[in-house]
């Protein structure tokens, strides 16, 4: 019987140590992370960062190769893009626990969320992470 192998969690990695780091970086802002935006979010709130796996092609059954992005969500387009910005110099230049490599960065992009009103940056990384054994 072949070894069971399964995809790792890159968006909960990358999530879990941009928490753990940015808000250093971040004394005024402190934002807040989780892995997509809460209902109740309002722009007079905290910034909240979201980090989203947008899948990708595998070299199964050794590792996966998704596509990350990052948005940014706060009350002005400078703040935003200057979170996002942070969050994406993190990811590029840090070793993150569990993720291979991060690499092929998109430029930062801008825009409102319909939904909450919040001013947005978001960018995305392509990500290496090697599959787990069960």
């Amino acid at each position: 019987m072949k070894a069971l192998r399964t995809p790792a969690d890159p968006a909960l990695l990358a999530q879990r140590y941009l928490a753990a780091t940015i808000p250093a970086l971040t004394p005024a802002d402190k934002p807040t992370f989780g892995l997509g935006v809460p209902n109740e979010w309002k722009p007079s709130q905290r910034p909240f960062v979201g980090v989203f796996d947008d899948g990708g092609p595998t070299r199964w059954p050794v590792a996966t190769r998704p596509l990350l992005r990052v948005t940014v969500w706060s009350d002005g387009r400078t703040r935003s893009r200057t979170i996002a910005a942070l969050c994406m110099g993190v990811l590029l230049a840090h070793n993150i626990p569990g993720v291979a490599s991060v690499r092929e960065p998109s430029s930062l992009l801008d825009g409102r969320d319909p939904q909450n009103h919040g001013l947005m940056a978001s960018f995305t990384v392509r990500t290496t992470v090697r599959t787990n054994s069960l």
